[in-house]
């Protein structure tokens, strides 16, 4: 029981890095893509990408789901905390978008775990 706590901050590190990486707040390196391509497309390939990061962690790590959701809700409200401290926003989309990676995420982990 003791291991359910580290679990979960294993699985919020994860997630942060998962959506730092695919979303990395100042720096979004998709904007060139979406330039060329269009923001909807741009964002469907992003959160596949989400839905994969997920799929993959979840198969390969064996956590259970609970654990994941539990440490994606801590990584989202420190990742938006993080974000309102440091950065000043224009609008509050930062919190639509992450949300809508957590969802494309915990998806990716719900296929992930179902297939082990």
């Amino acid at each position: 029981m003791a291991r359910a706590p580290l679990r979960v901050l294993a699985t919020s590190l994860l997630a942060f890095v998962v959506g730092y990486a695919l979303w990395p707040p100042r720096h979004v390196y998709w904007l060139p893509v979406a330039a060329v391509v269009g923001e909807g497309v741009t964002l469907a390939f992003i959160a596949f990408l989400a839905v994969v990061a997920g799929t993959g962690v979840a198969t390969v790590l064996e956590y259970s789901v609970e654990e994941f959701v539990v440490g994606g809700l801590v990584a989202y409200a420190v990742g938006m905390a993080l974000v309102e401290a440091v950065f000043e926003t224009d609008s509050p989309v930062h919190f639509l978008l992450y949300g809508g990676l957590f969802l494309c995420y915990g998806l990716g982990v719900a296929i992930g775990a179902s297939r082990r």
